[in-house]
């Protein structure tokens, strides 16, 4: 107990010595040249490859698919939703400017965020809310390399659903333990290239699904069409776009390992404009070869539902694996790095970083193996973990150390207050109407509760 609150006195020591010293207005230049570069992070195009590794992935799958199938409603509010989480993970970053001179050493900024803007009691609810966020997102990427696995191996690898998250687990095992993004950032440059390679397979599948249908010879996957309201696929689709864009728990982690902090801005918008380049194309074929035959899927329909089962879908799915590695490394860091400070463990590799790192990998297996329903878990963490920390949390703190830092309000001051009031007004709308939808899919019987993998292993399905 003496040792952490030494350490927080010397934390507190060194805000006071360098409050003095570095620009805080967060316009992307620092007086302190101390404070503005990192030698041995990553670069701007590094950062906003690895951004793309994690939001490029498996959510890809379903929200296209839910778009194009509420038309053009769809695509304006995946528009809208898509720049807001834009500008706020832009502003998330101004944040960090702000306050990296005084807590550039602290190893769970998000909360350090949250403790500048309003006080200690802010830096611990982030702080639980950025933990149980990365812990339930760990969990999902686990649960969709097990949906990827079923996909490439079909009917022959049926019954096998609870023998994949562990089998995962002791693969990705040792490289949760490199200890922050720049030490793992090619692993997501990987899942960066393989996502490109795997769109490309989809969008050629998706062509061929197209020819057997004008034939009638079309061997899709069944199962993919439900009756459902436009409201309840409008609210699927704020949920998995959320789900698909909504990293800001991982963006203060990712930043403070950049050697430029201040550029931030410019990796987040790379990387939210490649994305944007890999949905557009696949969501515009789907459009011209399936049209209004997707007027009624549901949340748990993806793209490789509507494709045939041929080797350009299993080869996709096989690069998704590939993404979801990388995906899963950068999603639980924060909440490495944030107990291993509670728990003062030291920043160099150590025993007691492969124990932690290595028990919180169990115990997100656990989770799967009792709750092996991926769009349960999936749609939680969309509906309600994510738009608070995306959504609610940057905006308010943004506004807040605006205040506190920025003499001069610049000549944009009053449209980001608009923006920010709006986003925050519609942050608790969003969420309500996201676990409604969540609410009636469970009660329909669409995300049906299954036995636990350790009661019944065969009964257990996705």
């Amino acid at each position: 107990m003496a040792e952490s609150t030494d350490g927080q006195t010397l934390r507190l020591i060194e805000r006071l010595q360098h409050v003095s010293t570095g620009n805080t207005s967060g316009d992307g230049k620092d007086t302190n040249d101390g404070e503005s570069s990192n030698a041995d992070g990553i670069n701007i195009w590094q950062t906003a490859v690895s951004i793309l590794g994690i939001c490029a992935g498996l959510g890809f799958l379903a929200v296209d698919v839910l778009v194009v199938s509420t038309g053009w409603v769809g695509f304006l509010l995946f528009g809208l939703l898509y720049a807001a989480l834009l500008y706020t993970s832009i502003i998330l970053g101004r944040c960090w400017n702000m306050v990296r001179a005084k807590w550039g050493s602290e190893r769970h900024p998000y909360g350090a965020i949250g403790q500048e803007a309003f006080g200690d009691w802010a830096r611990g609810v982030v702080n639980i809310l950025v933990a149980v966020a990365c812990f339930n997102d760990g969990t999902v990427f686990l649960m969709g390399f097990t949906e990827m696995i079923l996909t490439i191996g079909g009917p022959a690898l049926e019954g096998t659903l609870c023998y994949w998250p562990p089998v995962f687990g002791v693969i990705i095992c040792p490289f949760l333990w490199l200890a922050t993004p720049k030490n793992f950032w090619l692993v997501l440059a990987g899942g960066f290239f393989a996502i490109i390679l795997s769109v490309i397979l989809v969008i050629m599948s998706i062509f061929v699904a197209g020819e057997s249908m004008s034939r009638g010879t079309s061997d899709t996957t069944k199962g993919a069409h439900y009756e459902e309201s436009d409201f309840l696929h409008l609210a699927e689709i704020a949920g998995t776009v959320f789900w698909l864009m909504g990293q800001h728990s991982v963006i203060p982690t990712l930043q403070q390992d950049m050697q430029q902090p201040q550029g931030f801005t410019k990796a987040i918008i790379i990387a939210d404009l490649l994305t944007l380049f890999l949905a557009l194309p696949m969501m515009l074929v789907l459009f011209i070869i399936f049209g209004n035959t997707l007027t009624n899927v549901t949340g748990t329909a993806i793209v490789f539902d509507l494709l045939p089962v041929d080797a350009l879908k299993k080869v996709a799915a096989l690069l998704i694996l590939v993404n979801l590695a990388g995906g899963i490394l950068l999603m639980n860091n924060p909440l490495f790095q944030y107990l291993e400070e509670v728990l003062n463990i030291p920043t160099d590799f150590s025993w007691k970083r492969v124990v932690l790192r290595s028990s919180v990998l169990l115990g997100q297996i656990f989770v799967t193996e009792t709750l092996p329903q991926f769009t349960l878990l999936s749609s939680i963490s969309g509906g309600f973990l994510t738009p608070i920390l995306s959504f609610l949390v940057p905006c308010l703190c943004y506004l807040r150390l605006r205040k506190i830092y920025q003499e001069v309000p610049s000549k944009f001051s009053t449209l980001e207050t608009v923006v920010c009031v709006i986003i925050i007004g519609a942050t608790p709308c969003l969420i309500g109407a996201i676990l409604f939808g969540t609410g009636t899919s469970i009660i329909r019987g669409e995300t049906t509760f299954t036995v636990p993998c350790y009661v019944n292993a065969t009964q257990a399905r996705l």
